[in-house]
């Protein structure tokens, strides 16, 4: 079997270290070398030719952004970028994915060399082999993904046509998503309607300090108020809220007696594999809007927001998911079509406009 060649590129010699003894260890990976700097990477890729590349964001003479910027435009490869735990590192990390890197993944903040290697393989290796055969833009093909036992998931093509008849309006939107959903979502949400009228809350799988620099990065860009849930909100029209990165974010009412709505930003274990979790907010928005609620599922790694999504259907609310060609990562999306309750699966540039139609024409 032939093996994925990986190529790392990090000017710290401790960290190419470990990042060598993670691949080597794994039968499936050959590491195919290093390189210090950006400029040195540049003249080993074409002869190395690897299947992926790890990246640093911080390297002298010529930085992260700049060697992807430099690999995307003259050697199309997947690149995952290591990033920082730190407010900067954050928000490189969105430039990069924005340029054309694949994902990231977190340096550790603990001293432990040996802890280090410990917290950074399982999520290293499990990125390099999603990611390894990855085809970027222009150049992808797809497959449906299907079930275990070989039935389709999906039949026909995504539809995207707002219903004829819609009988009640629309209160809120929650939207879930994981890897390739950052760029997904600086595609969606910027072209909302600065007046769309109803409140947004957004899971995106994110550590901390992230959730808060990808919240001030969004309110750049769109007309909407976007800002980090901190809890105790009441939400507003017109205001996202993306859901703090360690935390579960809910809505509720604030009363059995009262129909106001109030946030609440909570640290237990659900059950889940991520905090927050797609799943915790649909569940809580459904109980909260009922069949006044629209939900949308993004791209993503795993199911995180597939029962969700069921929850939210069986109560009478309208629900989305993108379609494969368009996803990074087609497990949540997937996933979510799987249960049935599904109803309209929608390509990532129309899932803006199919917001700003849906909600105009259901609160008519």
């Amino acid at each position: 079997m032939k093996k994925i060649k990986v190529l790392n590129i990090d000017d710290s010699p401790i960290y190419r270290q470990v990042y060598r003894e993670i691949i080597s260890s794994d039968p499936e990976f050959e590491y195919c070398g290093y390189a210090s700097n950006g400029r040195i990477a540049i003249e080993k890729i074409p002869i190395v030719k690897p299947d992926i590349i790890t990246l640093d964001i911080e390297m002298p003479e010529m930085d992260g952004i700049e060697t992807l910027r430099y690999i995307m435009e003259h050697f199309p490869t997947p690149v995952i970028m290591i990033s920082s735990f730190t407010k900067d590192g954050a928000e490189i990390t969105f430039r990069a994915l924005e340029l054309g890197a694949v994902d990231y993944i977190q340096k550790p903040e603990v001293k432990s060399l040996v802890e280090n290697v410990r917290l950074l393989e399982d999520v290293m290796l499990a990125k390099l082999k999603v990611f390894a055969n990855f085809q970027l833009p222009g150049k992808r093909q797809f497959k449906q993904v299907s079930e275990d036992d070989g039935l389709p998931v999906i039949g026909g093509l995504p539809s995207f046509g707002i219903p004829k008849m819609l009988t009640k309006p629309i209160d809120a939107i929650c939207i879930g998503s994981s890897t390739g959903g950052t760029v997904a979502l600086t595609d969606i949400l910027p072209k909302i309607n600065k007046n769309i009228g109803v409140p947004i809350f957004v899971v995106q799988h994110m550590p901390k300090l992230y959730t808060n620099s990808f919240a001030k990065r969004l309110d750049g860009l769109c007309k909407l108020h976007v800002v980090e849930a901190q809890g105790g909100e009441i939400p507003e029209p017109n205001t996202v809220y993306i859901a703090q990165g360690g935390y579960h974010m809910k809505v509720r009412r604030k009363n059995s007696f009262s129909a106001e709505k109030i946030i609440s930003v909570e640290d237990f274990d659900s059950g889940k594999s991520h905090k927050p979790s797609v799943d915790v907010l649909f569940d809580s928005a459904a109980d909260a809007y009922g069949d006044r609620l629209m939900s949308i599922i993004l791209t993503g790694m795993g199911s995180d927001g597939a029962a969700g999504t069921a929850k939210i259907k069986d109560h009478g609310g309208y629900t989305v998911a993108q379609d494969e060609e368009s996803s990074v990562i087609f497990g949540m999306p997937g996933s979510a079509i799987k249960t049935g309750k599904v109803d309209r699966i929608i390509p990532l540039s129309h899932i803006a406009d199919f917001i700003n139609n849906f909600v105009k024409n259901s609160n008519k």
